[in-house]
């Protein structure tokens, strides 16, 4: 069987950057995407010229999917996903103040259930792979001004290390917990560095510091249920 990669949320940010170099790797990548076709055919394009196989695979993950039947696809393919990786993110501001049920189903399912859904269904179709999930350094704190999106990553965050343990040894399963590394949408680096003068560094990251974090946490044979923060320090205030 060929080796795959598949990443969720690739056609753009984190997730695009994860493909490239996975793609660097010499891994087929399977780019997911929902509504941004266009950047995903961009991408496939630019990773095919590294000589390797592309898929295209979009998913809306605030609909319902049959994900056992997904990945059962893949494999009577002879395709064998080696890494999920999931990174697919919704960020939107809510508080205490919003009545909160709509967008907390939303938060929920793009950051939480996506995860969940793929992970076990992933676990039930193979018997062996690598499972890297994206996080957010402010999973610990009580930070409130993202409420539903910051309880949607803390629920990924205990869901990493539960299916650590219950994967193993098949599969290995960390998550990389980002901080000031891209500013949001809408926002500039100027924004990124005015924030950074409250972490210990009082500097912000890059790309580059991610995809080191990660291409450890994919070579580590002895390392599973782990979380890297490329954050600064700013998990520990």
């Amino acid at each position: 069987m060929k080796k795959f990669a598949l990443i969720t949320g690739s056609a753009d940010r984190i997730g695009k950057a994860i493909a490239i170099e996975l793609a660097r790797q010499k891994y087929h990548i399977i780019i997911h995407y929902n509504s941004s076709d266009a950047k995903a055919t961009q991408l496939k394009a630019e990773i095919e010229k590294m000589d390797v196989k592309v898929l295209l695979l979009q998913i809306n993950f605030l609909e319902n999917n049959d994900f056992d039947a997904i990945f059962q696809s893949f494999k009577n393919q002879s395709i064998r996903i080696e890494v999920l990786v999931n990174a697919a993110s919704d960020f939107r501001p809510s508080d205490f103040n919003d009545q909160g049920s709509s967008l907390l189903q939303k938060e929920l399912r793009i950051n939480f259930e996506s995860a969940y859904l793929l992970t076990k269904a992933y676990a039930r179709v193979y018997d062996k792979g690598v499972i890297i999930n994206f996080l957010d350094t402010k999973i610990e704190k009580n930070y409130t001004r993202h409420l539903d999106y910051l309880l949607s990553k803390k629920l990924l965050k205990e869901f990493t290390k539960l299916s650590a343990v219950e994967l193993a040894p098949g599969f290995r399963v960390n998550a990389i917990a980002p901080g000031l590394v891209l500013p949001p949408k809408g926002k500039d680096e100027s924004y990124l560095l005015k924030l950074a003068e409250q972490i210990p560094l009082k500097t912000t990251g890059n790309l580059d510091e991610i995809i080191l974090a990660f291409t450890y946490l994919l070579q580590a044979q002895f390392v599973t249920g782990q979380i890297i923060y490329i954050d600064g320090g700013d998990h520990l205030l």
